[in-house]
């Protein structure tokens, strides 16, 4: 090894040709010539752009990760139409929402209004926000996805109740979607309340999405949810505009 290291550097001569770039002579190797700043820098933006490529593949793999269906993998705010003044005071709110987040701060949000609003969009995009930016964890799940999660525990001894809210409440900031949709049985609503509480316990952040008014939302959560919920901020954000299904 050492004789083949010793015959590569008898082979290396410097030119009296300059690196056009650098202004440096220029290295003769097995017939090529070369400058050692441009190899380094080469070998650097190589590096760099693996790093990028890296970060970017893991970035996508935490978004797969985060619960979202196929459908929201690629919404984001900047993809997010705005039609009326509502929809950009929305958005903005959104956008702070998850600055707060990313800033170690821990407000709640309260997405209600008619379907087809684009209300999934915006959680998509406040959870890609925060993978994006941050280190911080966030995840999307179905009211009714929770409920099941939790009785699934009943008929599986591996797993206990206990240890499924403390998943649920692991998250920085975890997306109940359809809150009120598919989880009206009293034990159902039970299970999503649970996590609720455990959640404010442990001061992390939740958003709730519902097709509720505001009135049937304060109702169904009840009295102690409700002022918990608003201990550290909550911010609620109305979506009554089109159903941007229907429209041509």
């Amino acid at each position: 090894m050492n004789t083949m290291l010793k015959t590569l550097q008898l082979r290396a001569e410097t030119t009296e040709t300059l690196c056009p770039t650098h202004h440096i002579p220029l290295m003769e190797i097995a017939g090529h010539r070369l400058c050692k700043l441009c190899a380094k820098e080469t070998v650097h933006h190589s590096h760099a752009a693996y790093a990028d490529e890296l970060q970017q593949r893991l970035l996508q793999q935490k978004i797969k990760n985060s619960g979202l269906n196929k459908r929201y993998l690629d919404r984001g705010f900047k993809n997010y139409v705005v039609a009326c003044p509502a929809q950009d005071n929305a958005i903005k709110l959104c956008q702070a929402f998850a600055q707060q987040i990313i800033s170690d701060h821990n407000p709640n949000m309260l997405m209600i209004g008619t379907p087809g609003t684009g209300k999934t969009h915006l959680s998509a995009s406040i959870i890609r926000n925060i993978l994006h930016n941050s280190t911080k964890s966030a995840r999307y799940y179905t009211s009714a996805e929770i409920a099941q999660k939790m009785m699934d525990t009943w008929s599986d001894a591996s797993r206990s109740e206990k240890e499924v809210i403390e998943h649920f409440s692991s998250f920085d900031l975890l997306v109940i979607d359809e809150y009120g949709l598919h989880d009206r049985h009293e034990k159902r609503l039970e299970m999503v309340h649970k996590v609720l509480y455990s959640r404010y316990d442990n001061m992390k952040s939740t958003l709730l999405i519902s097709n509720f008014t505001l009135q049937n939302m304060q109702r169904d959560l009840g009295v102690r949810l409700w002022s918990r919920l608003h201990e550290n901020n909550l911010i609620t954000i109305p979506c009554y505009w089109e159903d941007n299904r229907l429209l041509p």
